[in-house]
């Protein structure tokens, strides 16, 4: 009896010993994205009309970012049926690294394109997100909140969003 008591904890010490030795994979960051503690990256977004966020057909828009820290931007439009367009980087406008300032104008007066107003027309949203780091998106996420974890997740020291809601219409 002694002896297969002794068997069974020999047995029971041998499990525990290669359980504690085995190699774990390491830690999948989107795990921690709400237990990182990032520095809050402070950003506001408003448009050339100022506190009036309607806009109809035709309205040409631009923006206007307050930046608290120097960051890279990645700002993305919501129609009123919930596509999404990425607005920054884009082919026209690369560069997404921005320092800290008062209103930096997006898209900026040199660059060639503007943003016209057009269908569908509604209840709209811009989001911007601030780094620390650059990020290469492949593909834009299946959601805002898919786009805003992969962001916050893959920021090392700093991150911040910022949501602008607006209103179109037709002519």
């Amino acid at each position: 009896m002694v002896k297969i008591i002794k068997l069974c904890l020999l047995t029971l010490l041998i499990i525990g010993c290669s359980a504690n030795n085995k190699s774990t994979a390491p830690l999948d960051r989107s795990d921690l994205a709400d237990s990182v503690d990032l520095e809050i990256i402070p950003l506001e977004l408003t448009t050339h009309l100022g506190d009036q966020q309607q806009f109809v057909g035709g309205d040409e828009i631009q923006f206007l970012l307050s930046l608290g820290q120097d960051a890279y931007i990645y700002m993305y439009y919501v129609d009123a049926v919930n596509n999404i367009s990425q607005i920054l980087p884009n082919e026209n406008q690369q560069t997404n690294f921005y320092t800290a300032g008062y209103f930096l104008t997006i898209p900026e007066y040199e660059n060639l394109y503007r943003f016209t107003i057009s269908k569908p027309f509604g209840n709209e949203s811009i989001w911007v997100f601030a780094s620390d780091k650059s990020i290469t998106i492949k593909q834009s996420p299946g959601s805002i909140e898919s786009i805003k974890q992969l962001i916050k997740i893959s920021s090392e020291k700093a991150y911040g969003d910022y949501v602008l809601r607006i209103t179109t219409r037709k002519k």
